[in-house]
């Protein structure tokens, strides 16, 4: 298997990682991010554990999988997004679909009560690693 540098590109992978240090700074309530591919392995991430990173992004993927296969079940398209609430703590998947690949992203929240701007950050995010992987911004 190739390494996801050579499949993705690391600049393209350093702008993931730069995205997600973004979004999370501009919202403290959102603990941590991270990128991944449909099969788990970890593409950018704002943890600093390597053990955190790789754990979440393979349970992203593991999600992802379990998401896309109830949605067949019931005739849908898909999952577009997920939201799991534990406590005050909200963690949010989303689907990144771009002509080539498809992502999950992560984002978990420390806060309930910003559940819309979790909602609107993650989508917007989406919309611009989409634009990256599709070749539509440098």
């Amino acid at each position: 298997m190739p390494l996801i540098e050579n499949v993705f590109g690391a600049n393209n992978i350093e702008k993931f990682n730069n995205i997600l240090v973004d979004v999370v700074n501009k919202a403290s309530h959102i603990h941590s991010a991270v990128i991944s591919t449909t099969d788990g392995f970890c593409l950018a991430s704002t943890e600093t554990s390597d053990k955190s990173k790789e754990k979440l992004a393979a349970m992203s993927g593991s999600i992802y999988s379990l998401a896309k296969s109830i949605s067949n079940e019931i005739s849908g398209d898909g999952c577009d997004m997920l939201t799991l609430e534990s406590g005050p703590k909200k963690i949010i998947w989303c689907t990144i679909q771009s002509k080539k690949f498809t992502l999950v992203m992560a984002f978990i929240s420390e806060d309930n009560k910003l559940l819309g701007e979790l909602l609107f950050s993650a989508k917007e995010c989406c919309k611009l690693i989409q634009s990256i992987l599709d070749g539509d911004q440098s």
